[in-house]
């Protein structure tokens, strides 16, 4: 399930990016202090950071302890991020079960 969510996540992001449509995106540069905590970039870009996932991934890193690169990385807005998570968690758990 979460594979799916996190996939959708991934095209969303590069299809924006590829057409140049950042305004429709977070556009967030990874700071010092954030390096070694994708959950901090969670809380800070969405006030949770059960998102560090979708942090990581945007940042191109595959686990917790991997540092996130010191550059600009593109990250979801919180509505898009909600209606990913609605349409394609649901889809897994009738895949699943």
């Amino acid at each position: 399930m979460k594979n799916i969510y996190l996939n959708a996540v991934r095209t969303h992001v590069d299809l924006l990016v590829r057409r140049s449509r950042t305004d429709k995106l977070i556009v967030w540069d990874i700071g010092t202090d954030e390096v070694h905590d994708p959950s901090l970039v969670a809380y800070r870009a969405y006030g949770n950071r059960d998102y560090a996932d979708v942090v990581m991934l945007c940042a191109g890193t595959n686990r917790i302890g991997e540092p996130l690169p010191r550059r600009t990385i593109f990250l979801p807005l919180p509505a898009n991020l909600a209606q990913l998570k609605r349409e394609h968690m649901s889809k897994g758990a009738g895949i699943d079960g």
